[in-house]
């Protein structure tokens, strides 16, 4: 976890990226997560003895464990009381590797072992074995959360009293309210009364400073007036910082600052460009979300500023898409997704969650339609298959029939069942074979016993003939169970192949197999 709590029993160390990967290796995690040196990577072989220590005092925490070769996302106890006292500042801690051979290294990171804050306002924190969000509030127990809703205009907020619980009862569950462009952005006066009924009606609070973040006053107003609210869920300070051409390091400054103030929820950020001072803007956040808009744009052209739009020139609404018949525009999504994933194993940074602004807008400025409802799922479930863990939507008002089927997939996302499998389980890539493959997206999650499976036609067009779907080796499948999303003609051949007679254009099926043994 990202923080610890006084009286929690213990913490977890997690093994990041496999040690055989000659370019870095992740150890740790709670915080416990580090890097160290490439070079005392390579040659590693069979088996890793894991020694953690405290770095002040050098006793150890976890005296000796094994991590086999190439292994990730195995867990090992830390305790907390008795060995660390909760404080503001994180704990340093050592962690060392050993060869068989006696070849050792070691790697530095933190522990956040922070104390129960006074009164009943909200923490949320991020588990960073599966990258998901977790809350508490009045009671002593974390829970859970997707994210999955829409920017929101505060101007449709005003123009009727009863649109809040409207929001709230199509099924979305963050309020993320625009800011306007003078000032802090916000009537604060009737920010809080927003506040207070989106707590009366369940809603968590995604505080946008987009206009503010720079300014450590304003930063200082809004979030000492709203760190204490019970349905405070995260701060969103930069809005697309690499489009708008903020100061790279603008929003590493005020990341400390804010934390000082509130170390009990995570900083966000969007990002715009698919690679422009990537390092230095991610700094500044906890969770990184990504907005690439594929539908109806050209990306070879700016029909806006009528220029031609290349690696180095020009802005045609999403950079660096492509899009060609054995190149989807929805495939987009997730290659933005795994390319920033790579970025961050490249660098040796600690592995941060991204979170997907899908376009979910009507016709404007570069694109020329609206997308689908079916292309607004698909881009969801596109982003959740490459390890997204929220979504939130640009932007509300939107179209009744994106409205409509926001609505009924809110209900799916959001609840216990499908929540379990995304931020619970194990999320894995199968292959697909013959019709469909290379547009065909599909993943898995293990979780107790059965596999919640998604699979997404990123064409336009359908593939026809029957699809097949080979899970992982040590997987036998029993039966496939309920049918979340889509059209339920899914079978099970043999005992580790799904397969299907055919699959519509942009098209999305979500369902759950049972495991046998």
């Amino acid at each position: 976890m990202s923080f610890y709590l006084d009286g929690e029993p213990q913490a977890s160390y997690v093994n990041g990226q496999p040690y055989n990967d000659p370019r870095q290796a992740s150890v740790g995690q709670a915080g416990l997560h580090a890097s160290s040196n490439p070079a005392n990577i390579e040659g590693l072989k069979d088996v890793l003895y894991v020694r953690i220590t405290h770095s002040d005092s050098g006793k150890p925490i976890l005296p000796q464990a094994a991590i086999a070769f190439n292994e990730t996302d195995r867990e090992y106890s830390v305790p907390l009381p008795g060995t660390f006292e909760p404080r503001e500042t994180a704990w340093p801690i050592t962690v060392e590797l050993t060869k068989r051979d006696g070849t050792k290294f070691t790697a530095t990171t933190k522990l956040n072992y922070l104390v129960n804050p006074k009164g009943s306002q909200s923490m949320s924190r991020l588990d960073s074995l599966r990258g998901g969000l977790q809350v508490k509030s009045d009671g002593p127990v974390w829970e859970p959360i997707f994210p999955y809703s829409f920017y929101l205009g505060g101007p449709w907020l005003e123009s009727s009293p009863d649109n809040m619980r409207k929001f709230r009862d199509l099924g979305y569950n963050i309020l993320h309210i625009i800011p306007g462009g003078e000032g802090i952005g916000y009537d604060l006066e009737q920010l809080d009364k927003w506040f207070d009924e989106a707590e009366q009606l369940g809603l968590w609070i995604m505080f946008d400073m987009r206009w503010t973040y720079k300014n450590f006053k304003y930063v200082k107003t809004q979030v000492e007036r709203y760190r204490s609210r019970k349905n405070m869920l995260l701060w969103y300070t930069a809005d697309e910082p690499d489009g708008h051409q903020d100061s790279p390091d603008a929003p590493g400054r005020v990341y400390p600052y804010i934390k000082s103030l509130d170390p009990y929820h995570p900083i966000s950020l969007c990002l715009n460009c698919q690679n422009y001072f990537f390092q230095e803007y991610t700094a500044g956040a906890d969770i990184i979300m990504t907005d690439t808009y594929p539908i109806g744009t050209n990306t070879e052209y700016s029909t806006k500023y009528h220029t031609p739009c290349n690696t180095t020139y020009g802005d045609c609404g999403c950079d660096n898409c492509h899009t060609s018949p054995t190149s989807p525009a929805l495939s987009n999504i997730p290659s933005r997704i795994d390319l920033w994933a790579r970025f961050q194993q490249q660098l040796g940074l600690v592995p941060k969650p991204i979170w997907s602004v899908p376009q979910a807008f009507t016709a404007q400025d570069f694109w020329t339609r609206t997308p689908t409802p079916n292309e607004v799922i698909a881009m969801a479930m596109l982003s959740i298959n490459h390890g997204a863990t929220g979504i939130v939507m640009w932007a509300w008002p939107t179209a009744d029939e994106i409205e409509e089927a926001t609505s009924k997939f809110s209900a799916l996302v959001t609840g216990r069942e499908v929540v379990t499998f995304l931020l619970g389980g194990k999320r894995e890539a199968v292959g697909v074979d013959g019709n469909g493959k290379g547009v065909l997206d599909a993943r898995v999650w293990r979780h107790y016993g059965k596999l919640l499976v998604s699979v997404v036609n990123m064409a336009d067009e359908a593939v026809e003939g029957l699809i097949k779907i080979d899970l992982p080796d040590d997987v036998r499948l029993g039966s496939v169970g309920r049918t979340l999303w889509g059209s339920g003609s899914w079978k099970v051949e043999g005992v580790r192949t799904l397969v299907r007679n055919g699959m519509g254009g942009v098209e999305s099926d979500l369902f759950v197999v049972v495991i046998d043994g």
